[in-house]
């Protein structure tokens, strides 16, 4: 059975591979710049699905085996969400420093895009299940613990379960924490509390965001 570190493991691998992939066809791009910038365009998002299909059969793997023991009956299904046009404007934007010669800024900026994007798929993965699974009833944040920053830390704060439907994966870029299923009769940890389903929210009122950034300052300094 493979547990959510171990899960997590696979993941950082895959995502150290897709970086070096990236990488070298960055190396591998010739012409102006511009030229460049078409070939990555062209190349970079089935590379990507690639990595993302990976991705997604890593968390439905997990999700099959965290399930063990649970009632009922049901099989986890990878899930890839449509990005296609924010993938491509990511592409752009890690092309721009191809324009001032910077190739080291660019390998940067494609290995975040990378990192980034192929990590999403496992998390949309675990909470899509989530919602469809009638022995589910909520998921937890899987963070890199003291390694994590502190928005990430306060997200899986005591192993917090989100039980709320509503609640989203809150990432950020170079953002590597994953989600783990949570089910009834299991090792049920306490409900998120306020300010978590707070952080968790797709659009924050300036409110929020205040009160977010003085909490995190006086509860989980960096």
């Amino acid at each position: 059975m493979v547990t959510a570190l171990e899960s997590k493991a696979e993941l950082t691998l895959l995502g150290d591979d897709a970086e070096d992939t990236v990488r070298w066809m960055l190396r591998r791009s010739s012409g102006q710049w511009e030229s460049r910038r078409l070939q990555l365009l062209d190349t970079v998002p089935d590379v990507l699905g690639f990595y993302s299909e990976g991705s997604s059969a890593l968390a439905a793997e997990f999700y099959d085996d965290a399930r063990v023991g649970a009632a009922g009956s049901y099989a986890a299904s990878p899930v890839i969400l449509d990005r296609t046009v924010k993938i491509r404007r990511g592409i752009a934007w890690a092309s721009e420093p191809l324009s001032i010669e910077d190739d080291e800024l660019a390998a940067a900026r494609f290995a975040q895009l990378m990192r980034t994007e192929m990590a999403r798929p496992y998390r949309d993965t675990i909470i899509t299940n989530r919602k469809q699974d009638p022995a589910c009833i909520g998921w937890k944040r899987i963070s890199r613990g003291s390694k994590s920053c502190s928005f990430c830390r306060m997200l899986a704060d005591r192993g917090a379960v989100y039980r709320k439907e509503t609640a989203t994966f809150a990432s950020h870029d170079d953002c590597m924490c994953t989600a783990a299923p949570v089910f009834k009769g299991g090792d049920v940890g306490p409900e998120a509390d306020t300010a978590q389903y707070m952080a968790s929210k797709r659009r924050r009122t300036p409110k929020e965001k205040a009160f977010l950034r003085d909490y995190l300052k006086g509860n989980y300094p960096d």
